[in-house]
């Protein structure tokens, strides 16, 4: 493939780099993580809410939001290196709620699972569009039939009964058919609750990670992440790293894990990550191939 230089040393351009941008989201390319390869639109410009991707046997899929914050919507892509948008799928799930930003894992059986902001009980607004509830719908095909199951992660506090009201600045611009109101409803809680969102997922083996922004009651954002070694269970928070507004992605390359955020710091980790571990050690005093003695069991906790 013929590649064309830029005035960064470290990007070139592919033939599908060199098609015009539609205002959405582009496809690059790296063998090493620092030099790279523009390949060009992959989403057209009402997509340019891209929040994840997933490649589905030779293809990738692309769910969006559309509008902003609202229903997660699918792209399908054939070739990433030809600069042209693949298939518009359209509404991949109908969200009850505001909040979107999701995430998609796939489990070990092949189903496709989201994971998106709930926005009901939380004035979004004032807690960096984050939400203490994540919902979660699953599907057999990541194109369509999604089933909401119950919820991911659920760190709401007590609701008062009172329901109040926030305005979200996109919804009308972009998708004037479908609302015909800026207004959210959501139930108040009590006492302030901590919020999450912008989910980026990734399975290791039988082991689920979400990481997100993590927008504490009484502190500033950062990043927050949590586990599970089920896909079908509430997922556990395991800590918290940095500082600013994240938005972050996690990624698998050249043996390492890569987490991209929207700050001036990214991450990098060998992996994988389990907040705490017991272990114990044990000693064959006399070389009879059986443990004499034990220590005691002793927790460990493994940092990114």
């Amino acid at each position: 493939m013929p590649l064309k230089t830029t005035p960064d040393e470290n990007q070139f351009n592919a033939p599908g780099g060199l098609e015009k941008g539609l205002g959405g989201y582009h496809a690059w390319q790296s063998r090493d993580m620092k030099t790279w390869v523009h390949h060009g639109p992959v989403t057209p410009g009402f997509a340019k809410w891209t929040t994840t991707a997933e490649q589905v046997g030779g293809k990738t899929y692309i769910y969006y939001d559309f509008p902003n914050d609202q229903d997660p919507h699918l792209i399908i892509d054939e070739d990433l290196t030809d600069g042209k948008p693949g298939k518009n799928m359209g509404m991949a799930l109908n969200d009850p709620s505001h909040g979107s930003d999701c995430a998609v894992i796939r489990d070990l059986e092949g189903k496709f699972h989201i994971i998106f902001e709930d926005w009901s009980p939380i004035n979004a607004r004032t807690h960096s569009w984050d939400s203490p509830l994540a919902g979660h719908a699953v599907s057999p095909n990541g194109i369509d039939k999604f089933n909401i199951v119950k919820p991911a992660v659920d760190h709401r506090t007590k609701p008062t009964g009172e329901t109040a009201e926030y305005l979200h600045p996109h919804w009308v611009k972009e998708d004037p058919k479908r609302f015909s109101t800026n207004v959210a409803k959501y139930q108040v809680h009590e006492p302030e609750q901590d919020a999450y969102g912008d989910w980026a997922s990734i399975a290791i083996g039988g082991q689920y990670y979400l990481f997100c922004d993590f927008h504490p009651a009484n502190d500033k954002i950062r990043i927050g992440w949590f586990t599970s070694s089920s896909i079908n269970e509430p997922f556990e928070f395991c800590g918290e790293i940095g500082r600013g507004h994240p938005d972050p992605d996690i990624g698998f390359a050249e043996g390492k894990f890569y987490m991209i955020t929207q700050t001036a710091h990214d991450y990098v980790s060998s992996g994988p990550w389990v907040e705490k571990v017991e272990t114990r050690v044990g000693v064959d005093t006399d070389n009879n191939g059986k443990i004499d003695q034990w220590t005691d069991w002793k927790e460990l906790k493994e940092k990114l």
